[in-house]
């Protein structure tokens, strides 16, 4: 994952530097932002599962309580995390349409 956040860096800091147009540098700076508000989105909405999954569990009585409210924890998380991913894949669609737009209507 980490690879591949630089080298779309590199091909964002390269693009940057062969286009002229002040759009499309906005747009790039534009989609990085998007990007990055969109992990820390995700992000705080796992954390914020993991929180209620930590309090379901806690709050269980018996035994069989904390097990289902673990198997529940664990489908929440996951739910979350899975769609944390796809708007954070999302974005970064988004962000190549439109930085593609934006260098071809600057050619």
């Amino acid at each position: 994952m980490k690879s591949v956040l630089i080298a779309l860096m590199l091909g964002l800091t390269a693009t940057s530097a062969m286009a002229s147009s002040w759009g499309v540098r906005h747009e790039i700076r534009e989609g990085i932002h998007e990007v990055e508000r969109a992990k820390r989105e995700g992000a705080r909405e796992v954390l914020q599962e993991r929180r209620e999954a930590t309090r379901n569990y806690l709050e269980a009585d018996t035994p069989r309580e904390k097990r289902r409210a673990i198997r529940q924890g664990i489908r929440e998380v996951n739910q979350a995390k899975a769609r944390a991913y796809r708007d954070v894949m999302q974005e970064k669609r988004e962000a190549r349409r439109e930085i593609a737009r934006e260098y071809y209507r600057a050619r």
